[in-house]
Order: structure tokens, then C-alpha cells, then sequence
């Protein structure tokens, strides 16, 4: 991961099509990420116009938001055509990765989550 130190949020999304059009059709702030099928989708670029994901797992919870999981993969939409994502999701969500390179991260829930990244500090 590029931002380990990044304190992510993350929304669950339920459809693998909502997915690839939130990761491809929207523009986000650096630490908004994405929770589809047992893996996380977390905002690992550099600029909000030019989106890059870490695909995570996620092996272990330890105290209220960290987890500890495995980097399996990355996805950059603006490098790629959005009729290949589903492809590309479906191999991670059937285990064929790409990487597992361990991590330890904060994710919090959306609704839960403030930062500089997302203009959202705490008041």
C-alpha cells in the first residue's frame, strides 16, 4: 500500500455493478473506500482525479476500526476500461489474487469517519 497511514472510511455496496460504477463513474475524496463481497476497496492514489485501489482482505479486527489483512490486488480505472471490471472483480472474489502483501489499516464505517482528506474534522 502506498497510504498506510491513511485513515479510510468505507461504504458497503451489495452489487458488484454499483461497484464498478463507483470506482469508474465518480470522482471521491483520497479516504472514501468501498466494502463488496469480504474484501475492502480502499482509496490508494494520490489524487482524487486519478483513483487507484487497494484490494484488501480482511484476516483480523483489532480494537474498534483496525484490520489486518492482505493486500491481494490493486485497481486503477483510469488505466483500464470499465467493461473489464466486473472480469477482474469476479477473479478476486473467486481468491485468484494478485499480491498479498500484509497490512494493518484504520477503515471505519462512513458514518463514523472525519478527516482532512474528506473536509469532515471533527467539530
Amino acid at each position: 500500500m502506498k497510504h498506510p497511514d491513511r485513515a479510510f472510511s468505507f461504504k458497503e455496496i451489495h452489487y458488484e455493478d454499483e461497484l464498478v460504477d463507483a470506482m469508474f463513474n465518480h470522482k471521491w475524496p483520497l479516504c472514501y473506500s468501498f466494502y463488496h463481497n469480504r474484501l475492502l476497496f480502499l482509496s490508494d492514489g494520490e489524487s482524487e482525479d486519478f483513483p487507484e485501489y487497494a484490494v484488501v482482505t480482511i484476516d483480523k479486527t483489532e480494537g474498534r476500526f483496525g484490520v489486518q489483512g492482505r493486500e491481494v490486488g490493486r485497481i486503477q480505472p483510469t488505466g483500464m476500461q470499465q467493461k473489464d471490471g466486473p472480469e477482474i472483480l469476479q477473479r478476486m472474489f473467486e481468491g485468484n489474487y494478485t499480491g498479498s502483501t500484509l497490512v494493518r489499516v484504520v477503515a471505519e464505517p462512513k458514518w463514523h469517519h472525519r478527516c482532512e482528506l474528506c473536509g469532515l474534522e471533527g467539530e
